[in-house]
């Protein structure tokens, strides 16, 4: 048997003998129930402190969050705030494949944006690489028409 699940054992024979003396305790006449009542309260203390191990991170982490969310907010969002700080900052640094994974990760969170399709489009053309550029121009244009398509439709529908 491990160590951690003798404690455990040990703690749940402590915590029950505690109950006990708390029970013959509460029985007794008030100056007699003293020793039982405070024997008790030390018996909890030692259950709580072999299960302390095992429990004290989530309960300090349950106590903490609140306060640590004041400073550090957990909110998860769907994707990552729009920047193009670092892929420009690759770009210009001529880290080309930094630079590339950066727009695509731009083009996969905001498949709208523009720039990030021109700004990619001319990195592949300074660095001269051909199916890079090719690529994403028709990718480009893809968008386009479909976003051209699509401001027809919504001009049709308001004009009828």
């Amino acid at each position: 048997m491990n160590w951690q699940k003798a404690r455990r054992i040990l703690a749940g024979l402590v915590f029950l003998a505690s109950a006990l003396l708390m029970n013959a305790g509460l029985k007794m006449s008030w100056l007699g129930a003293a020793f039982p009542v405070i024997g008790s309260m030390l018996l909890f203390l030692t259950a709580m402190l072999l299960m302390a191990p095992d429990t004290a991170f989530k309960i300090a982490e349950l106590c903490a969050k609140p306060f640590a969310d004041l400073f550090f907010p957990s909110d998860e969002f769907e994707k990552p705030p729009l920047s193009y700080l670092l892929a420009r900052r690759y770009s210009q640094e001529r880290k080309v494949d930094a630079a590339v994974q950066e727009y695509e990760k731009i083009l996969f969170y905001y498949p709208e944006e523009r720039d990030a399709y021109v700004e990619l489009i001319e990195l592949a053309r300074r660095v001269g690489d051909e199916e890079l550029r090719t690529k994403y121009e028709g990718l480009l244009r893809e968008r386009e028409a479909a976003e051209a398509a699509k401001r027809s439709r919504s001009q049709d529908e308001g004009v009828t």
